[in-house]
């Protein structure tokens, strides 16, 4: 491995060359949130002097885990400097240099991770293989948790989704260094980050900035956000420092333990309409997106709620995602037959994902929207659970931990299909399987062998989109 220059309109970066790919780790798309800065937006970064040095990952917005033994390895790492990107891409092999054609098509990637964990160096998200079939990777930090989600009187809502507009700004300035074409850029991401993709559709101040989207296993919680107590005030937490914001963070998990505290918040400019109202209007219209699920995302969540829970736990997630009231005995024909552990356990699944994938869906084919499914099914080792598609779709079968959480080794011929299938869209658009349209809503069933499938989401729009024929 030997160093690589890159020249940047607000300094030079020297990342890592890696014989087919360049890797920079931590380039800044905007000024520190430190100080007055923490809960405002994201302010244009200053030039520097020098060459920075991009070949070690930059500090991570994540303080406290979320979960504490992730699927996905979750690095903490120390620093100010957490609006960065990570980029990976060709490179032509002489001289160290990059590829300045501008060219290559660009996925920016968006971690999930409940808007509060996660980051954008996570071992699973390393971009080699993308980068090896001729794309450009940018793997975007953002604020999380009580400084990027959490409603206050004295600050602008939505600092995180606000952070994702200006990584994106970013890429459209500054990704023809890398070889990148600011005009062949697609925005994806999983769970939370699935989440925010349906949330840039539909936001006025990013329509342009990228021309396709994936969405896996998207989060979109329909209750409303939580908002800073009364008296809570942003500057309080800031003339604070770090200790004041992480104890009002745990404040916050701990009064909320069974819901999300950190999501965007509605209205406003940036996210103006709930996501799935936005997926199929303005400039989302004409967005290729490509959407899908892994079959049973959080079914096991129901093992460990209390006996005397898992009811009232099933009704509040169902409420609060809006179950239509005509699902509810296609719901009961659906549970019978199974445990209640089980049954509950499908609810769950269903109201965290699934439904919005249906809706979603359904939503852009009632509007003409090109619009592709899939549905991970492989059920090897632990099944197809939450996160288990991502080490198909970037090719890191090898990654760390993978191996442990999958359960079994994943079929190399299945990893080689979903990651083409991903490598196909962002290059040309289509995924290499037909679109999810009226009356046949095909969906492709990654399994081994893979198949297309007829009204693959029939049970699903059975319950959460009853009126859809």
């Amino acid at each position: 491995m030997t160093d690589v220059h890159v020249s940047l309109s607000t300094g030079c970066v020297r990342g890592t060359d890696l014989g087919d790919v360049v890797r920079f780790y931590g380039i800044p798309y905007a000024e520190d949130p430190v100080g007055v800065l923490r809960f405002a937006a994201p302010v244009r970064l200053e030039a520097w002097q020098g060459v920075r040095d991009a070949t070690r990952p930059a500090a991570t917005a994540q303080r406290l885990r979320f979960d504490p033994d992730p699927g996905i390895p979750e690095q903490i790492v120390a620093g100010t400097d957490i609006l960065h990107v990570d980029v990976w891409a060709p490179t032509d092999g002489v001289d160290h240099g990059v590829d300045h054609g501008g060219n290559h098509p660009v996925m920016v990637w968006i971690h999930g991770g409940g808007w509060e964990s996660g980051s954008s160096h996570q071992p699973w998200f390393d971009g080699s293989a993308f980068a090896r079939r001729g794309i450009v990777v940018v793997s975007v930090g953002y604020r999380l948790g009580v400084e990027g989600f959490t409603p206050f009187p004295d600050a602008p809502d939505n600092r995180g989704v606000l952070d994702w507009i200006a990584a994106l700004e970013w890429v459209r300035d500054e990704i023809g260094a890398f070889g990148g074409d600011p005009g062949r850029v697609t925005v994806a991401g999983q769970s939370a980050g699935g989440g925010a993709v349906l949330c840039l559709l539909g936001s006025p101040p990013a329509a342009g900035l990228f021309h396709g989207a994936i969405a896996a296993s998207p989060a979109v919680l329909r209750a409303p956000a939580t908002f800073a107590p009364k008296g809570v005030t942003a500057a309080a937490l800031a003339a604070g420092g770090r200790g004041a914001v992480d104890e009002f963070h745990r404040r916050l998990r701990r009064d909320n333990q069974f819901t999300l505290p950190f999501r965007p918040v509605v209205g406003g400019d940036t996210v103006p309409l709930p996501p799935l109202e936005a997926v199929a209007g303005g400039e989302a219209a004409g967005v290729p997106l490509l959407i899908g699920s892994t079959a049973t995302e959080f079914e096991a969540v129901a093992d460990k709620i209390p006996g005397p829970a898992l009811v009232p736990g099933a009704a509040l997630m169902a409420l609060s995602q809006q179950l239509p009231r005509q699902g509810l005995r296609a719901l009961a024909r659906q549970s019978n037959g199974r445990s209640l552990r089980r049954s509950v356990g499908a609810v769950i699944d269903a109201a965290a994902i699934h439904s919005t994938v249906a809706r979603a869906a359904e939503t852009r084919v009632s509007a003409g929207n090109p619009t592709w499914v899939y549905d991970f099914r492989w059920a090897g080792g632990n099944g197809p659970r939450h996160c288990a598609d991502l080490p198909f779709f970037w090719a890191v079968p090898h990654a760390q931990n993978v191996e442990r959480y999958l359960g079994a080794p994943p079929p190399a011929s299945l990893v080689a299909a979903m990651h083409d299938s991903w490598a196909d869209f962002i290059t040309n658009g289509a995924p290499g399987y037909p679109a999810y349209d009226s009356p046949g809503r095909q969906v492709m069933a990654w399994d081994d062998p893979p198949s297309l499938v007829e009204d693959g989401l029939a049970a699903v729009r059975e319950v959460w989109w009853p009126e859809a024929r």
